[in-house]
C-alpha cells in the first residue's frame, strides 16, 4: 500500500513541475535594448607636398617652380602653381585624401583651369599637359580660340578610389609643357576639388 502510495504522489508532482515548466514557458518576456547612430561622411586634404621638377620625367633638379596651398575651410579643395616651366619639364605635387566620416566613400575630383590667371598666350600650341593617378588627362590645353585669361574648361573624374573610415590615399599631380610648345617659359594656376559619396553595393 505505501509503495502505491509513494508512486501516486510522485506521478502527481511530475504533473505539477510540468505545469509549471508550461506556464513559465509561455509568460516568459524579452527585452531588446538597441539604438541607431546615423552615417556621416567627411573628406579633408589632410596632407600635400611637392617633388620639384624633373628632366625627362626622370632627373630631377630642373629648372620651375611648383607650389601647393590648401584654399577652403573644409579642406576639399587646393591650388595648384607652376611656374618658369620651359618645354620637356615636368613638375610633380602629391595630395592626401582622408575619410573623416563613418562610412565608405567613393572620390571624386575635378581639375579647373584658372579664370583670371594668364597662363597662355594667343594661339598658343601645346601650353600644358596635365595629369593625376585619380585618372584626370587633359593633354595640350589650348586657349588660343579666346581670351587667353578666361579659360573656363574642367575635366572631371569620377569615383577615382573608395575610401573606407579613417583611410586615405594619395593623389599624384604632374604638370609640363611639351616640347612642342611654342610658350616658354610658361606659369599657370589650377584648383582641383575632391569631393566624396556614400559607396551603394
Amino acid at each position: 500500500m505505501a509503495k502505491k502510495w509513494m508512486v501516486g504522489l510522485v506521478a502527481a508532482l511530475a504533473v505539477v513541475c510540468m505545469a509549471g515548466v508550461g506556464f513559465s514557458a509561455f509568460t516568459a518576456q524579452a527585452t531588446v535594448n538597441g539604438s541607431a547612430t546615423a552615417a556621416t561622411m567627411g573628406l579633408i586634404i589632410a596632407d600635400y607636398t611637392t617633388s620639384g621638377c624633373y628632366y625627362n620625367l626622370n632627373t630631377p633638379g630642373a629648372p620651375g617652380n611648383i607650389t601647393l596651398e590648401n584654399e577652403n575651410a573644409a579642406q576639399t579643395t587646393i591650388s595648384l602653381v607652376v611656374s618658369n616651366l620651359t618645354p620637356g619639364i615636368n613638375c610633380r605635387a602629391y595630395v592626401y585624401l582622408e575619410n573623416t566620416g563613418s562610412v565608405p566613400v567613393n572620390l571624386s575630383v575635378q581639375l579647373n583651369t584658372p579664370g583670371t590667371d594668364g597662363i597662355c598666350t594667343a594661339f598658343t600650341i601645346d601650353c600644358f599637359d596635365v595629369d593625376t593617378l585619380s585618372g584626370i588627362q587633359a593633354a595640350g590645353w589650348q586657349w588660343w580660340n579666346g581670351s587667353p585669361t578666361a579659360g573656363t574648361s574642367s575635366y572631371a573624374y569620377s569615383n577615382f578610389a573608395t575610401l573606407a573610415p579613417g583611410h586615405g590615399v594619395w593623389d599624384y599631380i604632374g604638370v609640363d609643357i611639351p616640347t612642342t610648345s611654342t610658350e616658354t617659359p610658361a606659369s599657370a594656376a589650377f584648383s582641383l576639388v575632391y569631393t566624396a559619396a556614400q559607396e551603394y553595393s
